[in-house]
């Protein structure tokens, strides 16, 4: 059980670490880069703000498509405007730096409504899932795991992933570890199952998954995954038992001190 508990606490702190060099270290390197390129002479300052247009548009978070999907590396829906797929980039630049991420998870949830009945919804909620999680719940959930407020978002936007079908593993985990006392063990057991075997399908549609940093990250935590999901099950399953021992119908008449012998 302990040792246990001590792989769960490492491989939280081993994500905090990834999430924090991601935050502070690669994102204000890319910032800085586009910085630099905007400075260029005026005879290239069109070409620059094209580039600025592309970036803008390309992937920020891993999205996991279906196979064949024809909205990979978010290709906008044909004649669909204006592109979805900068709808939470926009809504997100529009809000700004927030102290109180209420009012951009309620703007989000509105979001996302507007797009349900979409074929590309899958998109969006993995969009936003991901800017809700990393950039404004978990840095909450480490100044106070216990509000419970925070912990329903958390849920909230950790279904959208797993409903998405994302592969992203770690950020799953990561969700799930927080929702341990919030949600019931079988819905965590059997978010954590679904994850897991869609990294195993991504990994077998994808020849070179594993070779990737990436796709090397998605099996260490698709297996931890498993391993939650196998212990919530035996936990359940033990619980069970014992409710069922505890609340056993007893014959009155019957002589309880003579069945303990």
């Amino acid at each position: 059980m302990r040792s246990s508990l001590k792989v769960d606490i490492g491989l939280i702190g081993f994500g905090i670490a990834l999430l924090a060099w991601q935050r502070f270290w690669l994102e204000p390197a890319r910032e800085r880069a586009a910085a630099y390129s905007s400075i260029p002479t005026q005879s290239m300052q069109a070409a620059s703000t094209t580039n600025a247009t592309l970036q803008h548009s390309a992937p920020q978070w891993e999205i996991t498509y279906p196979e064949n999907s024809p909205y990979q590396n978010l290709t906008p829906p044909p004649g669909v405007t204006p592109n979805p797929f900068l709808a939470v980039p926009r809504l997100v630049r529009e809000t700004g730096p927030v102290r109180d991420y209420s009012g951009k998870d309620t703007d989000m949830r509105l979001l996302l409504a507007k797009y349900e009945k979409e074929d590309y919804y899958f998109v969006i909620q993995q969009q936003a899932a991901n800017e809700m999680l990393r950039r404004e719940l978990f840095p909450h959930y480490y100044q106070d795991p216990t509000q419970p407020d925070m912990l329903e978002a958390i849920g909230f936007y950790t279904q959208q992933l797993v409903e998405a079908g994302s592969a992203d593993a770690k950020l799953v985990y990561m969700g799930l570890q927080a929702l341990k006392g919030h949600w019931p063990k079988k819905q965590i057991a059997h978010l954590a199952k679904a994850t897991a075997q869609q990294v195993q399908t991504v990994t077998a549609s994808v020849s070179n998954d594993t070779t990737t940093v990436a796709g090397y990250y998605r099996q260490i935590y698709a297996r931890e995954l498993t391993k939650l999901s196998n212990r919530l099950q035996e936990n359940q399953n033990v619980d069970n038992t014992v409710d069922k021992r505890v609340y056993k119908p007893v014959d009155k008449d019957s002589n309880l001190l003579s069945s303990t012998n």
